[in-house]
C-alpha cells in the first residue's frame, strides 16, 4: 500500500480546506480510501496536508507583515530625510546628495520584493521635494506645517508613478 500522496491529491485537499467545508474534507478522505489507503492512513494524510498548508499560509502572512513593516520604516526614513533639509534651510548640495543616497538605500532595503523600483521611487521623492518646496514656499517667509502636505503629496504621487513604471518594466511577471 502506498503512503504518499500525488501532487493532484495534495492540491485537492488544499482546495477542500480553503472551502472551510467539513464535508469537502471528508470527501477527500473517502477519495483516498477508494484510491487504496486504509481509513486511518487517509485521515492521517489529510490532516497532515492541512496542517502543513496552515503552517505555509501562516509563514506567508508573517512574511507579508514583515515586508509591510520594512516598507513603513523605509517610507518614514524617506519622508524625514526629504523634508529635513528644506525645513531647516540647508542649501549645501552635499546635504542633498547625502539625502538621495540615504533614501536610495532605504528604498532598496524597504522594498525588497522590487528593490530597483523602491530605490528609484525614493530617489525621485528625495530629489523632487526640495524643488516643490521652493516652488510653493520660496517667496514666503513663513508657512504652516500642514501646508507641507501639498508638496509632499506631489512628490509621493510622482514617486509612486515612477515605482509603478519601473515595476512593470523590470518585474513584469509579478502581480
Amino acid at each position: 500500500m502506498e503512503k504518499k500522496l500525488s501532487p493532484q491529491q495534495i492540491e485537492a485537499i488544499k482546495e477542500a480546506h480553503l472551502k472551510e467545508d467539513k464535508l469537502a474534507i471528508e470527501n477527500q478522505v473517502i477519495k483516498l480510501i477508494v484510491a487504496g489507503f486504509d481509513e486511518y492512513t487517509a485521515e492521517y494524510l489529510v490532516n497532515k496536508v492541512i496542517k502543513e498548508y496552515r503552517e505555509e499560509l501562516f509563514r506567508d502572512a508573517e512574511e507579508k507583515k514583515e515586508n509591510e513593516q520594512e516598507k513603513h520604516i523605509a517610507d518614514c526614513v524617506v519622508l524625514f530625510a526629504s523634508v529635513s533639509g528644506s525645513l531647516f534651510g540647508v542649501t549645501n548640495p552635499a546635504w542633498y546628495l547625502f539625502v538621495v543616497i540615504v533614501c536610495a538605500i532605504a528604498g532598496y532595503l524597504g522594498y525588497n520584493e522590487k528593490p530597483l523600483a523602491g530605490m528609484i521611487r525614493s530617489i525621485v521623492i528625495a530629489g523632487l521635494f526640495p524643488v516643490t518646496f521652493n516652488f510653493f514656499f520660496g517667496s514666503r517667509s513663513e508657512f504652516r506645517y500642514f501646508e507641507l502636505l501639498l508638496p509632499l503629496g506631489i512628490c509621493f504621487i510622482v514617486g509612486f508613478g515612477f515605482q509603478y513604471l519601473i515595476s512593470k518594466m523590470f518585474y513584469p511577471d509579478e502581480d
